[in-house]
């Protein structure tokens, strides 16, 4: 089954599955706000990951004048298919205007959980949600 996002999960019933996962695609939405919505409404919990940009060598590459280049963005300020960067606390502000309840946060680097400073020391934002 293929569908586009930005259209919505219309085909599906309220909490249709037990777990949704948005696994590096939040950062190519839009309309960010409608689909982690609609994610919500057919899970009884979403698992969001996607790139950190306040990591510490992001930070770094932007003090000196540029946007960042790094294994989890990979791409040119100008060639990328990232519409919008975000961070933890970004993510946590909006999961919470929406109604969603952050159960569950950490960051990934080089395969290591992040537990402390995630927001600093990782590249990759991971969070479980519910209504």
């Amino acid at each position: 089954l293929q569908l586009n996002l930005e259209d919505g999960l219309k085909i599906f019933d309220d909490r249709s599955f037990d777990v949704v996962l948005q696994i590096n695609t939040l950062q190519h939405i839009r309309n960010l706000e409608a689909v982690l919505r609609e994610t919500a409404r057919v899970g009884r919990q979403v698992v969001a990951s996607f790139p950190n940009f306040a990591h510490w060598p992001n930070r770094f590459s932007v003090l000196k004048g540029r946007m960042p280049v790094t294994r989890t963005l990979p791409y040119e300020w100008y060639d990328t298919p990232n519409i919008r960067v975000g961070t933890f606390v970004d993510f946590e502000i909006l999961a919470e205007r929406n109604g969603l309840h952050v159960q569950k946060s950490f960051g990934l680097q080089n395969g290591r959980v992040i537990h402390r400073f995630p927001n600093l020391r990782a590249s990759l934002a991971v969070f479980l949600l519910n209504q």
